[in-house]
């Protein structure tokens, strides 16, 4: 048997509002007999009597006041739902789960993203690149800012930035004075190295194994902050990406010379998801961002070129 309509719920409402079918057809913008045609089908259906004729009024049941009392429940929780969607439509509400491998690069994105759309809850997660990557994949996270040298396939790609790895030595290393040096002098000399899974280090290694340089791994570490640390203190060298130095007197970045050492950051999610609202949103400011980064960078550039 067929459960009650929505339609029919909300026919029985108006007419408990209008008593008269007419009246209540008009309430629903729909005509008289589909009125009555919907509400005899619910009687015969049940064999029940939902309402009465008193002349030309309408008089709900004991039973047919009941089924509106809680038919208006219905209402209101249709109502609700509703207005959940199109506040999550307009970006009132809603959520985006984002995982971040090198958090810095959004410093400026997050909170802006955050002001502009206050409605929105925002769980960011901190991970290596391939990890991000095979959660996004999965569908477990909505977007994800990864390092890589190309764009991740069967992925919707926004290309934030691409980035210099640079090596960097505390003030008292030996190298400290050198604003270059070749990869070659790097072969068997003390490095401080993130985990395997960092992709930093994965280009950086890859760059170096094809001319056959290995240097000395005495330390390998989870993340940048301790990493920086180690180095500080003098154990050995490490490696970053460009705008990951904040300011450090203790620490100096070294170019490196022999290879091309680059790297590109990406915000990356499926590609149904870049239609979205908030995705959209969210991607759309990220680019945004990113054309002011380029233009700083030359502006930085240009600077540096003068100074020298």
């Amino acid at each position: 048997m067929n459960p009650i309509t929505i339609p029919q719920i909300r026919i029985l409402d108006a007419v408990d509002k209008e008593n008269n079918f007419s009246r209540a057809a008009a309430l629903l913008g729909i005509s008289q007999p589909a009125v009555s045609i919907q509400l005899r089908e619910l009687q015969k259906r049940y064999g029940i009597t939902i309402y009465y004729r008193r002349g030309k009024k309408i008089m709900l049941s004991e039973l047919g006041m009941d089924l509106v009392k809680t038919g208006r429940k219905v209402l209101g929780l249709l109502d609700e739902m509703d207005n959940r969607i199109k506040e999550a439509a307009e970006l009132f509400s809603g959520k985006i789960h984002i995982g971040l491998s090198c958090h810095y690069f959004v410093k400026q994105l997050l909170p802006r993203f955050i002001e502009e759309y206050p409605g929105v809850r925002v769980k960011a997660t901190i991970g290596n690149s391939a990890r991000l990557k095979e959660e996004v994949l999965a569908c477990r996270m909505d977007v994800a800012e990864v390092t890589d040298t190309e764009p991740v396939p069967h992925l919707f790609n926004l290309k934030f930035s691409e980035q210099r790895i640079l090596m960097f030595v505390s003030r008292s290393h030996p190298w400290a004075d050198r604003s270059q040096i070749d990869i070659r002098h790097l072969d068997n000399e003390k490095m401080v190295a993130l985990h395997t899974e960092s992709m930093t280090r994965r280009i950086f290694n890859q760059k170096l194994d094809k001319k056959g340089i290995k240097p000395n791994i005495v330390l390998e570490l989870d993340n940048w902050d301790t990493m920086k640390e180690t180095v500080a203190a003098g154990i050995g060298f490490g490696i970053a990406l460009e705008d990951e130095f904040g300011p450090d007197n203790r620490l100096v970045k070294i170019n490196l010379k022999g290879a091309r050492f680059t790297a590109g950051q990406y915000f990356v999610c499926q590609p149904e998801y870049r239609e979205l609202n908030i995705i959209s949103a969210f991607l759309d400011l990220a680019e945004k961002e990113s054309e002011k980064y380029r233009i700083l960078k030359q502006i930085e550039n240009k600077d540096q070129g003068e100074d020298k």
